[in-house]
């Protein structure tokens, strides 16, 4: 079974995802897989044409350039994820086609943007990992060290928390301390064993 584990920014995907990973389960992080694809000199070339040469130096790419690029505009942003995105989907089906033989047949996908790019047909089941805007705001300013305006461009990139909190087949709440999070995985993890 292949379980899609998506949220919002910093509301803690990689704190669901490292646990699952610490107890055997595979994981495909599509973030790891961009961040290899921006190495690429295939991908770096089709950034280049498209997004200027000053955001390539010395073959490599000046990320916080181009975050700032496409958070401040919607067009580019649209732009960058045709690029990027058929190559991430096809990594992921690549990946995701023999779960048979790994740790209770299960692999874990994490995609961000699972909604926002109607990828529901990579998977079989939904968590959507959770927090409060107000809470995923502060979470995101300290990581980031960014203001209050890049935080919400930032967040408002992608859908509310809210809808897709609506949409998810488990919900797993990260607002509150770490060991709270972890068992409502295992409590996940329980409830997906009992309906494979």
């Amino acid at each position: 079974m292949i379980i899609g584990i998506t949220g919002s920014i910093a509301t803690g995907k990689s704190t669901v995802t490292k646990y699952l990973s610490e107890k055997g389960y595979k994981i495909i992080d599509s973030d790891k897989i961009v961040h290899k694809l921006l190495s690429t000199s295939s991908v770096l070339s089709e950034i280049s044409l498209a997004f200027g040469r000053d955001l390539i130096v010395d073959g490599v790419l000046v990320r916080k350039l181009l975050a700032r690029m496409i958070f401040d505009d919607e067009e580019k942003r649209k732009l960058l994820n045709s690029i990027i995105h058929p190559r991430v989907i096809s990594e992921i089906k690549e990946e995701t086609n023999n779960y048979k033989g790994v740790k209770d047949n299960l692999i874990f996908v994490d995609i961000p943007l699972l909604y926002e790019e109607k990828l529901e047909y990579l998977v079989d089941k939904i968590i959507v990992v959770y927090v409060p805007k107000n809470i995923q705001l502060e979470r995101l300013m300290a990581r980031d060290g960014i203001d209050l305006d890049y935080a919400n461009k930032k967040i408002n990139a992608s859908m509310d928390i809210e809808l897709k909190k609506e949409k998810a087949d488990y919900i797993i709440d990260n607002s509150k301390d770490v060991d709270s999070t972890y068992k409502q995985v295992d409590e996940v993890l329980r409830r997906i064993l009992n309906e494979i």
